[in-house]
């Protein structure tokens, strides 16, 4: 998109923004779809003719008459948006409690929804976006225009909005945090284009998991430096902060790991691996002084080992400025917590799982002594599999978590649709969301102590921080702890499902 056409979507979408609170929602919405309908989001679009001449004439009217120009409000807004922009920077500082909705690529490119979800923020407690830049289908959200590997294997054919600066633009005028999710190594189409970077079949071809899907190698150095490029053009949007998702190796069978290879592993282990490439990825992007933060799943905070994916909380959370677990209630089978329908019990679910996460860091913290990142839980906006949860469900998910400690969360909507969930969400002024002033509260918590964490006695046992902060491997904590490498101390679970 030309500036002249960027600055007109960001000053009209602005102009919003000064609109009373008591507004018509729909209202609202029209008038900020019509900022984005009125421009030409064409990257080549010309200013608005005679807008220089219009220009001209004002000032000469303004000499003649020595009076000043009543400003438009787009005018004002742009100077507002200036006037930010001098005191924070180009980037939205990131509020002390992150409370987040995700916003797949098509949403960000629709006129009409991104209006609705913006009129959602500016009139709930909801502060930020995580907004698909590279998507699970593994195309770049946007137009590309600085990275060849990605024109050369056609991940930027398929952009889903074309004016995503413009958006971010307007995102900061709003005051919403702006989080850039980027799925790392389920990636399909750079595996398929490029074999050399695939996980190969000991056949010699690409190997694929049960869906058919092909995964990037996660120990190809070229891997990362792809991912670390898109993110760079991600921040040089605008971007407030940086989100790796599949940032793991696949979760399958040991029968199907053993045909899988991995050229260039020389013998380092999985979680090993993931800690190499936060780091490298931390130390590449530095120089933003933006947050780098990891999606995990859910079990890995209850866990020991690295769930045969890579991911280990201790050394996740040591590395990642904030660590997400995906907590979500209906992904936990029958049995874990001791709950035989953990999906029914929202609130205990997402406490106890946040908990394992905040004893787990701060016993790093504390033991170790080395710098540890954020807990911000994933927490579940959507009806699956015949479950379904309201406005109640996901008010318990965000108590369970406040109550466990953490002070930021993100609602994941694999839609991006969350008017069924509205209910739950507090006011942008302060108070209480309409479920709670409708009566719901918390379930009384009555749980005993040993049921929060089974694992925290041999947590307590094992000398996992000495290895944390020498950067040893979890087989060396095992063999430190007196325990064959690779034996988890918690009982086995089945393997956690893979949303988002």
């Amino acid at each position: 998109m030309s500036l002249p056409a960027r600055n007109a979507v960001t000053a009209r979408f602005a102009v919003s923004r000064s609109e009373p609170k008591h507004r018509a929602p729909w209202r609202r919405f029209l008038a900020l779809a019509a900022a984005l309908s009125s421009v030409a989001c064409d990257n080549n679009a010309p200013p608005r003719a005679g807008a220089q001449e219009t220009h001209a004439a004002d000032a000469s009217s303004e000499r003649a008459t020595g009076r000043a120009r009543a400003r438009t409000p787009e005018e004002r807004a742009a100077d507002s948006l200036a006037a930010w922009r001098a005191r924070f920077g180009n980037r939205v500082p990131r509020p002390d409690s992150v409370r987040a909705l995700y916003v797949n690529a098509w949403a960000a490119g629709s006129r009409s929804r991104m209006a609705e979800l913006i009129a959602i923020a500016d009139s709930t407690e909801i502060n930020a976006f995580v907004i698909d830049v590279k998507e699970s289908d593994t195309y770049l959200a946007y137009d590309s225009t600085a990275i060849p590997l990605a024109r050369e294997i056609g991940a930027d054919q398929r952009p889903a909005t074309k004016w995503l600066p413009a958006l971010i633009d307007t995102l900061q005028a709003h005051g919403i945090y702006s989080i850039a999710r980027i799925v790392v190594f389920k990636d399909r189409q750079l595996a398929e284009r490029k074999p050399e970077l695939a996980i190969r079949h000991v056949n010699g071809s690409v190997w694929r998991d049960n869906k058919g899907g092909a995964w990037v190698n996660p120990y190809d150095k070229r891997v990362w430096d792809y991912n670390i490029a898109i993110a760079r053009e991600a921040l040089d949007m605008g971007f407030s902060e940086l989100q790796w998702d599949y940032v793991r190796f696949p979760d399958v069978t040991s029968r199907m790991r053993e045909v899988m290879t991995y050229p260039g592993s020389n013998d380092v282990s999985r979680a090993d691996n993931i800690r190499n490439f936060l780091r490298y990825s931390r130390q590449q992007l530095q120089d933003y002084q933006v947050p780098v933060t990891a999606d995990v799943f859910g079990l890995v905070t209850h866990l020991e080992g690295d769930v045969e994916i890579g991911q280990h909380w201790e050394t996740v959370i040591s590395n990642a400025d904030v660590v997400l677990p995906m907590v979500y209630p209906s992904h936990y089978s029958a049995g874990l917590y001791g709950f035989k329908r953990p999906h029914a019990n929202p609130y205990e679910v997402v406490r106890l799982a946040t908990t394992d996460a905040m004893e787990r860091t701060r016993f790093v913290r504390d033991s170790a002594r080395v710098r540890v990142g954020e807990v911000m839980p994933w927490l579940e906006a959507m009806s699956i599999r015949g479950l379904t949860y309201g406005a109640a469900e996901l008010r318990a998910q965000i108590q369970g978590a406040y109550d466990a400690g953490a002070k930021s969360w993100a609602l994941w909507n694999p839609g991006s649709r969350y008017r069924e969930f509205l209910g739950a969400l507090r006011p942008a002024g302060g108070g209480l969301s309409p479920v709670e002033r409708g009566g719901w509260k918390a379930p009384e918590w009555t749980l005993p102590r040993e049921r929060l964490s089974k694992v925290i006695a041999a947590r307590e046992r094992r000398a996992a921080a000495d290895s944390i902060a020498t950067g040893d491997s979890i087989a060396a904590a095992g063999r430190a702890a007196g325990r064959a490498p690779g034996n988890p101390v918690a009982p086995a679970a089945p393997k956690p499902r893979s949303t988002p």
